[in-house]
C-alpha cells in the first residue's frame, strides 16, 4: 500500500480492502456484480453496502452485517444514512461518505462517539466505491467494527437526550 491508501487496523477491514483491490483490477472501482458473498463470508457480520441515491446524493443501507446491527443496537437495512443516530457527528460522517463517492477513493475513519441512549462506541469504518458504469460511483461497500467501550472516551461528552 502507498501512503494515500487506507490502513485499517481491524483484521476483518484489512482483508476487505484487500479483497475490494483484487476485485477493481485495473479499474478505480469494482462493479456490485464483482462482489461475490460466498468469497467473504467471515467478513459479512461486517460489511455495509449502500446505494448512492440522488444530487446531492443520500446513502440508503441496502445491507448491514449483524455486526454492525448488533453493535449499533438497532436495524439499520433499509433505512437513509441521514436517518442514523450519530449523536452530533452525522454531518462528519455524510461528508465522509460524498467524499467517497466525489473523489472514488476508498475512505477509511476512526472514531469515539457516545449514541444518544448513552452507550460509548468506538468504531473504524471502510467505504469503498463501486461502480456500475466504470465512471459514476453508484454504490457504497465495506464494512465497520464497533466496539463498546466501558465509559465514554476522553473528549467525547455523553448527549443529553431531549
Amino acid at each position: 500500500m502507498d501512503e494515500s491508501e487506507p490502513r485499517p487496523r481491524h483484521a476483518a477491514l484489512h482483508r476487505l480492502y484487500a479483497y475490494w483491490q483484487a476485485k477493481r483490477g485495473g479499474a478505480f472501482a469494482p462493479s456490485r456484480t464483482a462482489i461475490d458473498p460466498a468469497e467473504i463470508r467471515d467478513l459479512l457480520p461486517f460489511v455495509v453496502l449502500a446505494d448512492v441515491v440522488g444530487t446531492p446524493p443520500r446513502f440508503r443501507i441496502r445491507l448491514a452485517g449483524t455486526h454492525v446491527v448488533e453493535a449499533y443496537g438497532e436495524e439499520v437495512t433499509g433505512r437513509y444514512a441521514d436517518e442514523l443516530d450519530f449523536n452530533g457527528i452525522g454531518p462528519e460522517v455524510l461528508a465522509a461518505l460524498q467524499a467517497v463517492v466525489r473523489s472514488g477513493r476508498p475512505g477509511l475513519v476512526r472514531r469515539d462517539f457516545v449514541k444518544q441512549d448513552g452507550r460509548p462506541l468506538r468504531y473504524e469504518r471502510l467505504v469503498l466505491p463501486l461502480s456500475s458504469d466504470g465512471v459514476t460511483v453508484d454504490k457504497l461497500f465495506g464494512g465497520a467494527v464497533l466496539e463498546q467501550l466501558t465509559e465514554p472516551p476522553a473528549g467525547v461528552t455523553p448527549a443529553i437526550s431531549p
